[in-house]
């Protein structure tokens, strides 16, 4: 009977047999308590890339063959099933699963490398809560750091610069925004100013260190300008001591200009005041 069963699900899983047929023996599959055939049946419909059918097979029987050596795979085709169909949530928790169980296991590294991947493709966009970015970043570190010469170690080590660059543009944006607030309720220039240079020490590889470094420029500049008489000076020499680093590390900016005038001012200041 079984020999039977498995010839209509290769038929259906191969085409040759009608949709209707196809539905008729899935839904009788699904009834059956057979664990067994319904694992084979999982894998037949894996093969075909039917990730859906897949799951629904292997989520019926995961507790039936847990302590078995079948749960070790049942784990990595529900892994993989779910990233497959997009649902990173449910990937991310199964190939975590499978990592902290199964550290030996042959899927092991593979596994890692797609728990930081789903990890990866939680992460957000910029302005809001990156959790999932930190723990992918984490996840690819300890990927590279275990299996520093697989295949994947490139694109982890790829993927984790895209992250960290990504945290480098939530400071410059909550930089940007310290800087928009000026002196509303307090001298949020000097936030400004923290915010985007512990942004340049944390990432000095990023993509957004000249915008961090403007930002420092700008908020120094007015900071000094607005300052009462008795820190004017200092803040006015800090201020343009900024301006000329800044021209001397990004000489090509297309912001030279403003920052030479920043410079300038801020000399004139400093002449009259002496």
């Amino acid at each position: 009977m079984k020999k039977v069963f498995f010839l209509i699900i290769t038929l259906l899983l191969s085409g040759i047999l009608m949709p209707a047929w196809a539905d008729k023996y899935y839904n009788r599959l699904l009834k059956s308590q057979d664990g067994e055939m319904k694992y084979k049946a999982a894998l037949e419909y894996f093969e075909q890339e039917d990730y859906k059918k897949t799951i629904r097979l292997l989520e019926d029987i995961s507790t039936q063959f847990k302590g078995t050596e079948k749960s070790e795979n049942i784990l990595y085709l529900l892994s993989t099933s779910y990233f497959k169909r997009k649902d990173y949530i449910s990937s991310e928790h199964y190939y975590k699963t499978y990592v902290n169980t199964y550290l030996r296991g042959k899927n092991y590294a593979e596994c890692l490398f797609m728990l930081a991947y789903s990890e990866y493709m939680q992460s957000p966009e910029a302005e809001l809560d990156q959790t999932p970015t930190v723990k992918a970043i984490e996840h690819f570190q300890l990927f590279m750091e275990q299996f520093p010469h697989h295949v994947n170690a490139p694109k982890a080590k790829e993927l984790q610069n895209e992250m960290y660059d990504k945290l480098a543009e939530r400071e410059y944006l909550n930089a940007k925004l310290y800087y928009n607030l000026g002196n509303y309720m307090g001298n949020n220039y000097r936030a400004a100013v923290v915010t985007a240079q512990n942004a340049m020490n944390d990432y000095p590889d990023s993509k957004h260190i000249s915008e961090l470094a403007l930002i420092i420029v700008r908020a120094k500049y007015h900071e000094a300008i607005n300052s009462v008489a008795e820190k004017l000076i200092e803040r006015c020499e800090d201020a343009r001591e900024e301006c000329y680093y800044y021209l001397q590390e990004h000489a090509d900016s297309k912001h030279k200009k403003e920052v030479e005038k920043m410079a300038e001012h801020l000399h004139k200041i400093i002449e009259h005041s002496i």
